[in-house]
């Protein structure tokens, strides 16, 4: 049982200061109840002598006080608070910390560059299906990069720059050679790094910057789904957005849709870094993640109560586990699914019918816990409302092309629907992985309705071959199989289509029930 029920995370970043208060579910999931963003920029406020100012410190008092303010409405079991780049670059830091203790009575943990490296890969490994990569968070003062391997880092480096201060580098002025000088400058800074090497691996990005990337290359190229977690760029793709930034103004990217307007005048550096990093690993691919420093920093605290509530082996089941959960899945009824589910492939299996891969089990364990979610918006549309929710949901742990393959499963009622739901993603899944999904959906809506009352309870399954194109399912159920006999006589065909074969269905009651 959760007994942490409400947390705030402060975040002291040197372009945005930034309070997050989440609410926890009693799987440990956790949604945001405020959020609120203040582009401080602390940054400009450090002076030749790398102090910050007393107008910055006062500037971040103010911040503190507001959120203080706002913390005031809640219930919260704790807050962490912490500063990252500008106040550790800071030589008066120390002073920094003690001015907002004593104004606002609040101890900000000031993170060293390796912690905030670690707290922004402790959150990629426990919500991406990566177990192997680069990461690279880019701040306004500060960026790291991690590389991982097994859920474990192996490298990392803070550099001590960031968007903010690339942009006062290179791009205060009109200079024409801006792009070219900064190039130069992030490949020289790379390049001291014998570990930043070409791996063939993937870039796994967070922070703002790479999420306004990712929106706006979603609005370019007109993407169906919603949602940039597990989001993925190619070389090319990357170089299409920094084109588009590169050629327009600040007040034209400010009306840029997809883009935050306090970002307009960063976006471009941003951008640049990633192209370079890009290459100096020959990454395989480029990937966002909506979850960053904040986000670990919560799990790692939510890991302290409930050891197993986050680790980079249990991202795909918890999610599944915690969506159900959500919305009100009936747990008794996926249980009950699941089990038929396995049993009967199994009997499949033994028979000669059907011989089910590691893939189809796992859209089965999964498709059958989240089988027509949707109910929770409307019973009658809820294979219409099953697939919309799982495509445009950020799911931990799922790749895009992974979470439209778990709605077409989840939402299976016929054949007519099915293609209804990839009129907007054509192509994206091939042929013989739409069969296996439209399989193992058909599957699952057999077994619904073997599993309609929720009690009874089936004993024995058999398959016994009747003829050459017949075969005879026995089901021994716990009590009389009324309304099952009716479902199942109705849906058999679904399993039929999976086999190739008709299916004569024989109920009985066990003996002495």
């Amino acid at each position: 049982m959760a007994t942490l029920k409400h947390v705030a995370v402060i975040d002291i970043g040197s372009n945005t200061v930034r309070l997050v208060i989440y609410q926890l579910t009693e799987l440990y999931d956790f949604h945001e109840l405020q959020n609120v963003k203040l582009p401080v920029r602390l940054y400009q406020y450090l002076d030749q002598d790398k102090n910050l100012a007393k107008k910055g410190i006062d500037k971040l008092v103010e911040v503190i006080r507001l959120f203080q303010k706002v913390m005031g409405h809640y219930q919260l079991d704790d807050v962490i608070a912490t500063a990252t780049a500008v106040i550790r670059q800071a030589n008066n830091q120390e002073e920094v910390l003690a001015s907002v203790a004593q104004e606002t009575g609040l101890s900000l943990r000031l993170l060293s560059d390796e912690e905030e490296a670690s707290y922004g890969q402790y959150a990629i490994t426990r919500s991406t299906q990566f177990n192997e990569g680069y990461t690279v968070d880019m701040g306004g003062g500060s960026t790291e990069v991690t590389y991982f391997k097994n859920g474990v880092i192996k490298h990392y480096h803070s550099f001590p720059f960031g968007v903010v201060t690339l942009q006062e580098l290179f791009y205060a002025t009109a200079d024409k050679k801006a792009d070219e000088k900064a190039a130069a400058y992030i490949k020289e800074q790379i390049s001291q790094f014998s570990w930043i090497k070409p791996r063939k691996l993937p870039i796994i990005a967070i922070g703002g910057s790479s999420r306004n990337i990712a929106s706006v290359h979603q609005r370019m190229i007109d993407y169906p789904m919603s949602g940039i977690h597990e989001y993925e760029m190619s070389r090319e793709d990357l170089q299409q957005t920094y084109e588009l930034f590169d050629q327009l103004t600040v007040a034209q990217k400010q009306n840029l849709d997809g883009l935050s307007r306090d970002r307009a005048d960063i976006i471009t550096p941003a951008n640049l870094l990633y192209l370079c990093l890009f290459d100096a690993v020959a990454a395989e691919k480029f990937v966002f993640c909506h979850r960053g420093l904040r986000e670990g920093l919560l799990m790692e605290r939510i890991n302290q109560e409930a050891a197993s509530a986050y680790t980079p082996n249990n991202v795909r089941k918890m999610t599944v586990r915690r969506l159900a959960d959500l919305y009100l899945a009936d747990a008794v009824g996926a249980s009950q699914r699941l089990t038929i589910a396995k049993t009967l492939l199994a009997e499949l299996e033994a028979a000669g019918l059907l011989y089910p891969t590691q893939k189809v089990m796992d859209y089965l364990e999964a498709g059958t816990y989240l089988y027509h979610l949707g109910a929770y918006v409307e019973e009658d549309d809820s294979s219409m409302h099953s697939f919309y929710l799982l495509a445009n949901s950020n799911l931990s742990g799922f790749s895009h092309k992974s979470r439209l393959s778990l709605a077409l499963v989840a939402s299976y009622k016929n054949k007519s629907l099915f293609n209804q739901f990839l009129r907007q993603y054509k192509n994206w899944l091939d042929p013989e992985a739409l069969q296996v999904i439209r399989e193992v959906g058909s599957i699952i809506k057999f077994c619904d309705a073997l599993a309609i009352t929720r009690v009874n309870e089936i004993r024995k399954l058999k398959f016994r071959k009747k003829d050459k194109g017949t075969y005879t399912l026995k089901i021994i159920w716990k009590y009389d199989p009324l309304a099952e006999y009716y479902r199942a006589t109705r849906q058999k065909k679904n399993l039929e289509y999976v086999l190739g074969k008709t299916i004569e269905l024989d109920f009985q009651k066990e003996e002495g029930s």
